[in-house]
């Protein structure tokens, strides 16, 4: 692929991020990307065979800039302890610098994803499992009590998700300073998540 084929294809995909992120999943068409980008739809069919492969790659490319962000801060010789906070603030750190990417991986339909590769969405899954690899090295050293890791580590991502969507759609309330908020919400995640262990 020449350096112009490749550079075509960033900007089709850095516009679709950008019309799906505004505009939402039903707004976004071949056509409405082509006309942004300044090229025919033609052209964009050559780079992607449809709407789910555009979406899947976009999906893709934002769970590895993730998981990449999130495995470049976790020292693996540091405690059990220091990983897990790692991990819950590298996961924070990324999707509000990266609200784009973040958003896309959560805004498309079920009927969508539905057609999403399987062997992608065992890729898709590398951070999340990172977590609940340690979670189950605490169990095993005896630091950590908890029963189903896979289950803990979901609640924790899904706890996270919530606190980054309030901050992402603005929905704090206007008395709340956003830093302190997301602060004090990753310290509850982690902290709760403590109480049950060994861990002072």
């Amino acid at each position: 692929m020449s350096e112009s084929e490749i550079s075509l294809r960033e900007k089709i995909l850095n516009t679709s991020r950008s019309l799906l992120y505004n505009n939402g999943y039903k707004a976004l068409s071949m056509r409405a990307i082509a006309k942004e980008v300044g090229v025919t739809a033609t052209s964009i069919y050559l780079h992607f065979e449809n709407k789910d492969h555009l979406l899947h790659t976009l999906i893709e490319e934002s769970i590895e800039e993730l998981s990449v962000s999130i495995e470049e801060r976790v020292d693996e010789q540091a405690s059990v302890v220091a990983q897990f906070e790692t991990i819950i603030r590298a996961y924070s750190d990324f999707a509000l610098s990266n609200s784009e990417k973040y958003e896309i991986i959560y805004m498309v339909r079920p009927e969508a994803m539905s057609r999403y590769p399987k062997e992608k969405f065992r890729r898709a899954r590398r951070c999340y499992e990172l977590l609940v690899k340690v979670i189950e090295q605490g169990v095993i050293l005896g630091l950590m009590d908890e029963e189903d890791p896979l289950t803990s580590a979901y609640s924790i991502w899904g706890q996270l998700h919530g606190v980054i969507s309030v901050v992402l759609n603005q929905r704090l309330d206007s008395r709340i300073d956003k830093a302190q908020f997301i602060e004090k919400s990753i310290q509850n995640i982690i902290e709760g998540f403590l109480v049950r262990t060994k861990v002072s």
